[in-house]
């Protein structure tokens, strides 16, 4: 597995973890034993982790940067997001543009063209804005 399919998978994660908020140890023990995750494993165990460790915070800075209540956020742009934020501020090893490109990618390929858009701009904003 690459790092755009464990990223991918990540987004995954945290999409259902949504729906399933009660263990994300069970969805990650259950993800582990039904995909070889390889290399990846930490990465994906790191990024779902920590944005939910840090979701308060996530979830801040995304009502900040897009100026949008949450109940108009599809839950797709929302796990995009969140997993974009989480690598801008909290994952030191990923460059922010490379964050902003792979978050663009899976909600151009999860949730349509105007959801790009909303999330270029407010990943893009946030990254800019921690450059300050």
């Amino acid at each position: 597995m690459n790092r755009r399919e464990a990223r991918e998978n990540a987004f995954k994660l945290l999409f259902q973890y949504k729906f399933q908020p009660a263990d994300i140890e069970e969805l990650l023990a259950r993800f582990f034993e039904e995909n070889d995750a390889g290399n990846q494993q930490e990465y994906i165990r790191a990024a779902v982790e920590g944005t939910i460790a840090n979701i308060s915070e996530i979830d801040a800075k995304i009502a900040a940067s897009s100026g949008r209540d949450f109940a108009r956020v599809s839950a797709v742009s929302l796990a995009v997001l969140r997993l974009g934020t989480y690598e801008i501020c909290f994952a030191e090893d990923i460059p922010a543009p490379v964050a902003v490109n792979e978050a663009v990618a899976l909600a151009k390929n999860f949730d349509g063209e105007e959801a790009t858009a909303f999330v270029n701009g407010v990943l893009d904003r946030m990254a800019r804005d921690r450059k300050k």
